[in-house]
């Protein structure tokens, strides 16, 4: 009976784990499969050591067996408990996916989030018994298999209980932020990276999106210009204008379009809210960016749309073409200004139409598009609440730059006249001299090719180019391009300025230099780590990283290095080991 319950045991934590990474890759119905087989073992397996009769409070009394038999029950018991949270976790959120509850879209929206959490909340009660009761087998004889069991729950059980905080957290904040908890108004900025901005792109339309328990709206979607026609003097006092306005020939006014000249959305949100609010409008609650790749994200799951002011069918594979299509018709005719800010106005107000009316059958699918956008900041988003803020920091959904150890770039790039910045290619070659003490020379030369003719959209690329690098960083000056200005630090990441201009078909360069004392990271045993974050420019590819890491004299590459040439269509998080060379 004991060997029947230990094969039952093996087979509720295989079960139990598929339904793990499943629910990670929110595979909803395989994931509650794979929770009922777990269920089904474990309840095999009570029943085996049920069929012990007598002999189990025998086995109680032997010292040495005592420990073994009371782990076995305790692993049945927890594994019960956190089985039986699992499914009721997914249960509900099968059901919400499922039902369109006869509502409006918004009513089904909060009436799932919120039975999802009370499941969560009842998830959470049973995590947490679980977990009290591992812990109980602390401090007690095990034999080796039984201890590895203890030892792998005692790990899991906290990052499952996590899991739940942060899920939780996040759906409150999801309830507070499409008015559940009471009306709510958002400012909605588009940005372009046809005109390159440190977060993105220019802001060249804006919307109004209000929220209650009852419906969101979007009050309006025009360009960004009508804001100022109508408040000239929402503006920020030159003084306290970032470098980008501060630096030219002749100072200009820092507005609304042009808030996000730092790499920093929790800056730029809180600057376009003062702003807004200041100038006599309705005030707003927050503030959400989005480029057009975000768009395409979501047109990828609700299909094509129909724009009636352009006479056009626009899907995820032809927005971007023809918003530089409309972008480029500048060049034609100057005149056509409502051609460029005009399209993505009315594109947006329609997607953003479709996403608020989508059936309940797509949310899931949805949630994964925008989840994604976030996550490669093609969307950023700001809010004056403050559990809702904390939900968008914790998912990196802000728009800030991370906190990391090891190498870190970012070239923030503010476009003064060029509106044809998708067509600016960088390539990066990225030199990294690791000393044996763990510190490092790193030198970085930027060539900016403009592709483009000239023309009125490219007159010429003339930007300022804010560059971030590794925490505790100093810039080694004799060696780098002199600076314009040092500017403040973000998240730990030391910042430095220069004007950079490629004219049209033509070329520039930039060569900055850093010295790091402290570049590499502890690793298992005596070796070394290191690492690369490299974030691209938001919505844009093309890009390039030529990548050179000279090691220490007698140390070599655990396995393989770093690669020479790396794409940067999307952000870069890795690291190498290194060690000893033998011999």
């Amino acid at each position: 009976m004991a060997a029947l319950a230990g094969r039952d045991a093996v087979r509720a934590k295989n079960s139990l784990l598929a339904a793990e990474q499943l629910i990670s890759s929110r595979n909803l119905d395989e994931a509650r499969d794979q929770l009922a087989r777990a269920d089904q073992a474990l309840r095999g397996m009570r029943a085996n050591l049920d069929r012990l009769g007598p002999l189990l409070p025998l086995s109680k009394a032997i010292p040495i067996v005592r420990s073994q038999v009371i782990a076995v029950e305790t692993f049945q018991s927890a594994a019960s408990i956190l089985t039986g949270a699992g499914l009721e976790v997914t249960d509900a959120a099968q059901a919400a996916l499922e039902s369109s509850q006869g509502g409006t879209p918004l009513a089904n929206l909060l009436g799932s989030l919120r039975s999802i959490n009370e499941s969560l909340a009842v998830g959470a009660t049973r995590v947490e018994a679980a977990k009290e009761k591992v812990a109980k087998l602390r401090g007690r004889w095990l034999i080796g298999p039984i201890v590895n069991a203890r030892d792998e729950l005692l790990d899991r059980i906290p990052r499952y209980a996590e899991r739940v905080a942060d899920t939780e957290e996040g759906i409150n904040a999801m309830i507070t932020f499409v008015g559940g908890d009471g009306p709510r108004r958002y400012l909605f900025l588009s940005q372009n990276p046809d005109e390159v901005r440190p977060t993105g792109g220019f802001i060249g339309t804006y919307g109004l999106l209000s929220a209650s328990p009852e419906a969101l709206v979007l009050e309006k979607f025009e360009a960004i210009g009508r804001f100022r026609e109508r408040h000239p003097m929402a503006v920020v006092p030159k003084a306290d204008a970032g470098s980008p306005f501060r630096f030219t020939v002749a100072p200009f006014d820092q507005s609304l379009a042009n808030v996000n000249n730092v790499a920093d959305f929790t800056k730029a949100g809180k600057l376009a809210h003062d702003l807004w609010n200041g100038s006599g409008e309705a005030p707003v609650d927050g503030v959400v960016s989005f480029t057009p790749a975000f768009l395409a994200r979501i047109l990828d799951v609700l299909g094509p749309v129909w724009v009636e002011d352009y006479g056009e069918t626009i899907d995820s594979e032809n927005v971007i073409d023809r918003f530089t299509f409309y972008t480029e018709r500048l060049e034609i005719d100057p005149l056509a200004d409502i051609a460029r800010k005009g399209f993505l106005s009315s594109l947006a107000e329609v997607v953003i139409g479709r996403l608020l009316a989508a059936p309940s059958k797509s949310w899931q699918e949805l949630a994964e598009a925008l989840g994604e956008g976030f996550t490669a900041r093609e969307a950023m988003a700001w809010s004056t609440d403050a559990n809702v803020m904390s939900a968008l920091t914790n998912r990196r959904w802000d728009g800030t730059l991370p906190r990391t150890d090891g190498d870190f770039f970012y070239n923030g790039d503010f476009s003064y006249v060029s509106k044809a910045s998708r067509g600016l290619q960088r390539t990066f070659d990225h030199h990294v001299q690791l000393r044996p003490d763990g510190s490092a020379r790193i030198t970085t030369t930027l060539t900016m090719v403009n592709t483009r003719p000239s023309g009125v959209l490219n007159p010429n690329a003339l930007s300022y180019v804010t560059v971030y690098g590794p925490e505790g960083a100093k810039l080694d000056a004799g060696s780098s391009d002199p600076p314009r200005s040092e500017e403040p630090a973000l998240a730990g990441h030391p910042a430095h300025g220069w004007f950079l201009n490629a004219p049209p078909y033509g070329r520039a360069t930039l060569k900055v230099a850093w010295e790091v004392d402290s570049l590499l990271l502890d690793g298992p045993g005596r070796s070394r780590v290191y690492t690369l974050t490299w974030l691209r420019v938001p919505d844009h590819t093309g890009d390039v990283l030529n990548l050179r890491v000279d090691l220490p004299e007698g140390w070599q590459w655990r396995d393989e290095g770093p690669p020479p040439t790396v794409d940067l269509d999307a952000d870069i998080k890795a690291s190498w080991t290194m060690v000893r060379a033998k011999g």
